[in-house]
């Protein structure tokens, strides 16, 4: 009898937890950058909606989920019939998030969405000097 498959054996709950930790956290930190693709009315749409989001302390996820329904649903009637993608994301001190749309043909529009938290450095401003063999010459 073959055993479990080291990959899969310890997937389920415990594998989402890290997902499930970030998009039930909320944002902190000012917003450094927008960087999208979207049609100017709808990005700023998406960007207004984005920051009404986290003014109101919304978690990560419920932010992202609001985005899709108030703004980006627009493009579903905007590009009936059309092919369209595009993104948006959100670069703020503590996290990145980034809102995908993929429109079809044939009227369907997938949402999708990506969460990462951005690691701070302190850099030492004396490493450089401290580790300078030169330095008390």
């Amino acid at each position: 009898m073959a055993g479990a498959c080291n990959v899969t054996a310890r997937a389920g709950a415990s594998a989402s937890r890290g997902y499930e930790d970030a998009v039930n956290s909320r944002i902190g930190g000012e917003l450094q950058e927008v960087e999208s693709d979207l049609p100017e009315d709808i990005r700023d749409d998406a960007l207004r909606v984005f920051r009404s989001a986290v003014d109101q302390k919304m978690t990560i996820k419920d932010s992202i989920e609001k985005v899709q329904k108030d703004a980006l649903s627009v493009i579903e009637e905007r590009f009936k019939g059309q092919r369209f993608k595009g993104f948006i994301k959100f670069d703020y001190e503590t996290n990145v998030i980034q809102i995908n749309v993929n429109k079809f043909g044939n009227g369907n529009a997938q949402f999708s969405a990506g969460v990462g938290t951005r690691k701070m450095v302190c850099p030492d401003p004396f490493m450089g000097r401290l580790s300078d063999p030169n330095m008390n010459r």
